[in-house]
């Protein structure tokens, strides 16, 4: 029986060096794998990088251009000729308040009559400041929408109607204290070719701007000095003193 024994311990001897041997093979492998997977992810991670940084090239470039082109949107706007145009139905009172339902009733005009359009035209209501190059203001700083409430409406035989309009943000943080409120055409149900029954183009429609928009924080019976827009936007100044 002595004699079996120092067979036994080289035979288990040999089989644990085999098995130590094939387990630093494992960890060796799986050191490689890993070293590997972290050089991948790394050259993974430097293309990315690369891709963001060509993105943010191109959002720069658009964002330099951007400026030229709303200003040039505002200036053709205004400077457009036009068959007809968008008009409040009653005079809008001034100033309005931050998160205060009000609303703006509108008719399709021609030469100050009506026009009982056939097509459905939505409009839509947009808030610009008074920047030297105008800008289109549609979130706050905490990247919010300052709307809340109807932003789009249909003119349907010559009338609409924005309801339940909410604006979150005031006016005060931007230039000259006041907005510029436009509502502009943005579809007409895809009118091809000429005029015909009162099927009427958004181009042909000229934006009602409403000037000198001012949004205050909170109303106070005993600070409120009402002024109006009148039915084609514009401000009368002594009015609004």
């Amino acid at each position: 029986m002595n004699t079996l024994m120092p067979s036994n311990l080289n035979d288990i001897c040999i089989h644990l060096s085999g098995i130590a041997i094939h387990v630093t093979e494992q960890i060796k492998n799986q050191n490689e794998q890993i070293q590997g997977m972290c050089l991948e992810r790394q050259k993974t991670m430097e293309k990315l990088q690369k891709q963001l940084e060509k993105m943010n090239q191109v959002i720069s470039r658009m964002c330099d251009k951007q400026p030229q082109q709303t200003s040039d949107q505002i200036q053709i706007l205004k400077n457009q000729q036009y068959k007809y145009e968008l008009q409040m139905e009653e005079e809008l009172e001034l100033p309005c308040y931050r998160n205060r339902i009000f609303q703006i009733k509108l008719k399709l005009v021609q030469n100050e009559k009506t026009i009982i359009n056939v097509n459905n035209l939505l409009v839509e209501l947009q808030i610009w400041t008074y920047d030297k190059i105008p800008k289109k203001l549609t979130h706050n700083n905490k990247n919010q929408s300052i709307f809340k409430g109807c932003q789009q409406t249909v003119i349907k035989k010559g009338y609409g109607k924005l309801s339940r309009i909410q604006i979150k943000e005031v006016s005060s943080h931007f230039p000259k204290g006041t907005f510029m409120m436009m509502i502009i055409p943005t579809d007409d149900g895809a009118v091809i070719g000429e005029e015909s029954k009162f099927i009427i183009k958004k181009e042909w429609i000229k934006p009602l701007i409403i000037n000198d928009v001012s949004i205050k924080a909170k109303k106070f019976s005993d600070r409120h000095n009402p002024y109006y827009a009148k039915s084609d936007g514009t401000i009368n100044i002594l009015e609004q003193e």
